[in-house]
């Protein structure tokens, strides 16, 4: 399963700082604006439909944005039958129903994380976070084994794509859903 497979934990820490890490720090910064507007903004209204905090949405939103990765991105089976995986070094070359399977399992996760906050906006947002660091994170996995720049572009390219595109989805979700609750009777404290 793991034959020929030089794992470097210092390649991966490194990948995971830089691609993962640094990004999520301006994630977090974007999502703590959302809570103090959210707060500010919607105190007596509704948000979210969940019970999960900021962190808690984003953990869970972690742990799942890693596992379609690693779920989908593991294995691969070709047009002509043949079966690979799971296993590390991950496969290079994937049928494109694979492929479209993971990005919708990565966006519906997401919406679920999202889904599970208390807030709304803040809550979409940090799922979109956690979403985009989990999957990036897995995806670092793979890249730890070798020492050329294409994974590491592979990686950037992760992090900037579910980054940007999940943050401009929970950005539309939150702005529907806000617009969802005015007019209605403030909650109770």
């Amino acid at each position: 399963m793991f034959a020929g497979f030089d794992f470097s934990w210092s390649q991966f820490v490194w990948i995971v700082f830089i691609f993962v890490g640094v990004p999520s720090l301006f994630g977090a910064y974007v999502v703590r604006s959302a809570w103090r507007s959210e707060q500010a903004e919607l105190d007596r209204w509704r948000t979210g439909s969940g019970r999960l905090g900021l962190w808690a949405s984003g953990l869970v939103a972690f742990a799942l944005g890693f596992l379609s990765c690693a779920g989908w991105l593991s294995w691969s089976a070709d047009s002509l039958g043949e079966f690979r995986g799971p296993a590390l070094p991950a496969p290079t070359k994937f049928p494109t129903w694979q492929v479209v399977a993971c990005g919708v399992t990565v966006v519906l996760v997401c919406f679920v994380a999202a889904h599970l906050s208390r807030w709304t906006k803040a809550g979409g947002l940090a799922a979109a976070t956690g979403t985009t660091a989990g999957f990036t994170t897995a995806f670092a996995v793979d890249a730890s084994r070798t020492v050329t720049s294409q994974e590491g572009v592979g990686v950037a390219f992760s992090v900037l794509g579910w980054g940007i595109g999940l943050g401009v989805l929970m950005t539309l979700r939150g702005a529907w859903l806000t617009s969802r609750y005015r007019g209605k009777t403030p909650r109770r404290r």
